[in-house]
C-alpha cells in the first residue's frame, strides 16, 4: 500500500527503480537485506521515499549487493525479493520492506519464504521454485563493483541519465557506509 501510486520499473539490466521517470536525480542504494547496518539504514531510506520519491522529486534505484553479513540468507532473501516481482508486478518494493523488517528482528530462517508469500499473497511453491535460479543480485554485485562499491549500505547519486557517482559534501566523499538523511535532502 505504501507504494500504491509511485511508478516503478526495472532497468534493462534488471535493476529495480522506484519513482517518476521525470525526476531529476536518482539515489542508487547498494544494500543487503541480511546486513544489520542496511536494516538500520532502511528507516532513513523509507523516509527518503516518503518525502522525495513519492512526491516525484527523486527516484530510488535499489541494488542487491550481498555483504559478508550472512552468506546464506543474503543471497536467498535477494532471490526471494526478485521472485516476488516475477510473480506480481510491483511486489518487489513491499517484499523489500518485509525482508528488512524480518532481518531487523533476526527472523531469517527456513520459514522466511513462507512468511513473505503469506504476507504478499504470493504462491509459495512458485516463489521457492523461482528462488532456485534468480540471479539479479549477481548483476547488481557486478554493477556495484564496477562503480567502486566496497561495503553496504552504500549510496550514490545519478543526475539525469548520467553514471552514478559518490555523494560529496565539501571535502568528504561518502564512498562507503550510509549517507545521512540531511545530506540526501
Amino acid at each position: 500500500e505504501a507504494y500504491g501510486d509511485i511508478p516503478f520499473e526495472r532497468l534493462p539490466d534488471g535493476g529495480f527503480v522506484l519513482g517518476s521517470p521525470d525526476a531529476p536525480i536518482t539515489i542508487v542504494e547498494f544494500a543487503d537485506f541480511a546486513c544489520p547496518h542496511c536494516q538500520d539504514y532502511s528507516v532513513t531510506m523509507q523516509r527518503f521515499v516518503e518525502n522525495y520519491v513519492a512526491t516525484g522529486m527523486a527516484r530510488l534505484e535499489y541494488r542487491m549487493f550481498i555483504s559478508a553479513a550472512d552468506p546464506v540468507y543474503g543471497p536467498y532473501t535477494a532471490q526471494l525479493a526478485e521472485c516476488a516481482e516475477e510473480q506480481r508486478d510491483g511486489a518487489f518494493w513491499p517484499a523489500h520492506d518485509i525482508l528488512f523488517e524480518l532481518g531487523s528482528r533476526a527472523r531469517f530462517n527456513d520459514t522466511t519464504a513462507r512468511t513473505l508469500a503469506d504476507r504478499l499473497d504470493l504462491n509459495y511453491s512458485e516463489l521457492l521454485s523461482c528462488a532456485g535460479s534468480a540471479s539479479q543480485y549477481q548483476t547488481d554485485i557486478r554493477v556495484g563493483q564496477a562503480a567502486g562499491i566496497q561495503s553496504t549500505p552504500s549510496v550514490m547519486v545519478r543526475f539525469g541519465e548520467g553514471a552514478p557517482q559518490f555523494i560529496r559534501a565539501g571535502e568528504t566523499v561518502f564512498n562507503r557506509g550510509p549517507v545521512p538523511y540531511d545530506l540526501l535532502e
